[in-house]
C-alpha cells in the first residue's frame, strides 16, 4: 500500500493534467459518514460504517506521507522506509482489509455506503495488482522523493512552528534508511523516469537547505532542538545527493520501455479512472473529437487568414493551415519570464467572472496562491493545482 500510494502521489502530477484522475476517493470527503434518514436502521449500514472509520485510521496509519497532505496529522513525524518490510506489511494488510470487506454484502447497504465499499474495494484491489505484478517501485526511481511531505509541513500553517518543525525532526531520523532502501528496490529503471528522479530529488535540496534553515532561525525552539534538527537535515542533504549519485551512475543493457504496454495500461485504466468505458472505448471517442475540432479550427483559421496574412495564398492542407495560424497568433503570447505573473494578474477577472455567473460558490478567505512550482514537483506538467486535503479546512491552494 505505501509503495502503491508513493507512485500515485507522484502521478498526480501527470494526471491533474491529463484527466484529474487522481482525486481523494469521495468516501474521505462524503462517505464514511452517518447515513441519510431514509437508511437509518440497516444493521448492514452500521456495521459496514464501523469498519470504514477503522479502514479509514488505519489507511493514515500505513501511509502516514499520505496522512499528512490529507490534513491529518497524527502521523506527520513518521516517514516509513520502502524495505522489504514495508512491502510486507502494505500486502498484509491489503489482505486483511480485503477479508473485512468480503464479510459485509454490498447489496445490503444504502447507496452512499455502497459508492464507499466499492471504492475501498478499488483501492485495496489496485494496492495488490500494484505490488503483485506492475511493480512500478522497481522501475521508477522518482517514486522515492521526501521532498514534498518536508515542504507540506514546513509551509503549511495547520499547527504552531515549533510543533511542526518537531514533527519534522522525527521525521529526519529515517531519510538515509529511506534512500538505501530505495536503492536496494530499484532494478532496470525506466530512463526518463530516472533522470526526472534525479532532477526531482535535487531540487529538493533547497527545502533543507533554504527552507528549514529559514523556519528553524524564526522559532523558538532551543539551541540544542536547532542544533538536533540542523545535524539531521545535513545527512538528508548528503543522503539525498548521494541517491541521485547512484542513479546517475546505474546503467541498463535493455532499459524498461516507459510505456507500460497495452495489458498493463488497461488495468491501470480500469482501477484508476473506474469508468463504465473502457480505455479503447475513451480513445475512439477522442478520435472523432479531434476531428470534429479540427474541422472547426479550419473553418476558423480561414476566416481570420485575411487579417493576418492579407492576400498570401491560403495553404490546401487544413492542418498545414491550423499549423499556421496557431504560430502567428502565438506570437503575441505572454512570454515565459511573465508567464506566472499573468496567472496572477488574471486571477481577479476570472473570480469576478464566476461570481457574476454564479458558476460554483468562492470563499473570499481562501484564495489561490499562484507560485512557481516546487522544483521536487517540476519536470512533468506546464502546471497544475495543489489543493488541501478533506481534513484541511483552512489549507493553501497553489
Amino acid at each position: 500500500m505505501k509503495l502503491y500510494l508513493q507512485s500515485l502521489r507522484r502521478s498526480v502530477k501527470i494526471t491533474t493534467l491529463l484527466l484529474s484522475v487522481f482525486l481523494l476517493p469521495s468516501f474521505l470527503y462524503s462517505g464514511c459518514k452517518s447515513s441519510t434518514s431514509e437508511d437509518k436502521g440497516s444493521g448492514s449500514d452500521k456495521a459496514f460504517e464501523n469498519y470504514s472509520a477503522s479502514f479509514i485510521e488505519a489507511l493514515w496509519k500505513q501511509n502516514p506521507d499520505w496522512a499528512t497532505t490529507a490534513g491529518y496529522h497524527k502521523y506527520d513525524s513518521v516517514l516509513v522506509i520502502p524495505d522489504d518490510k514495508s512491502i510486507e506489511s502494505s500486502i498484509v494488510f491489503t489482505k486483511s482489509q480485503l477479508n473485512s470487506l468480503a464479510a459485509i454484502n454490498p447489496k445490503q447497504l444504502s447507496a452512499a455506503n455502497q459508492t464507499d465499499f466499492y471504492l475501498i474495494q478499488n483501492l485495496l484491489k489496485e494496492s495488490q495488482w500494484n505490488t503483485d505484478t506492475l511493480k512500478s517501485y522497481q522501475w521508477d526511481p522518482s517514486s522515492y522523493n521526501v521532498s514534498g511531505t518536508f515542504a507540506f509541513i514546513l509551509t503549511e500553517n495547520y499547527a504552531p512552528l515549533n510543533e511542526r518543525l518537531r514533527s519534522i525532526k522525527g521525521r529526519l531520523v529515517n531519510v538515509a534508511e529511506y534512500y538505501e532502501a530505495a536503492k536496494n528496490s530499484i532494478s532496470n529503471p525506466v530512463p526518463e523516469l530516472l533522470s526526472l528522479a534525479v532532477d526531482q530529488n535535487l531540487g529538493g535540496l533547497s527545502v533543507f537547505e533554504n527552507d528549514l534553515m529559514d523556519s528553524l532561525k524564526v522559532s523558538t525552539l532551543d539551541a540544542a532542538e536547532k542544533k538536533q534538527i540542523n545535524e539531521r537535515s545535513v545527512n538528508a542533504v548528503v543522503a539525498i545527493k548521494d541517491y541521485a549519485k547512484w542513479l546517475k551512475a546505474l546503467k541498463s543493457d535493455k532499459p524498461r520501455s516507459f510505456r507500460l504496454g497495452k495489458d498493463l495500461y488497461k488495468r491501470k485504466f480500469a482501477y484508476n479512472i473506474q469508468s463504465a468505458y473502457t480505455a479503447d472505448q475513451i480513445y475512439d471517442s477522442a478520435i472523432a473529437r479531434k476531428e470534429e475540432v479540427q474541422s472547426k479550427m479550419a473553418v476558423l483559421s480561414r476566416q481570420l487568414w485575411p487579417k493576418y496574412f492579407g492576400t498570401k495564398s491560403m495553404p490546401k492542407d487544413s492542418l498545414e493551415l491550423i499549423g499556421l495560424m496557431i504560430d502567428t497568433l502565438s506570437v503575441t503570447h505572454v512570454k515565459q519570464q511573465d508567464f506566472q505573473k499573468a496567472i496572477s494578474d488574471i486571477i481577479p477577472s476570472l473570480i469576478k467572472f464566476i461570481n457574476k455567473k454564479k458558476l460554483i460558490t468562492l470563499d473570499p478567505k481562501k484564495p489561490l496562491i499562484v507560485r512557481k512550482e516546487p522544483a521536487y514537483m517540476a519536470g512533468v506538467a506546464g502546471a497544475s493545482i495543489s489543493a488541501p486535503g478533506p481534513y484541511d479546512k483552512t489549507g493553501n491552494t497553489y
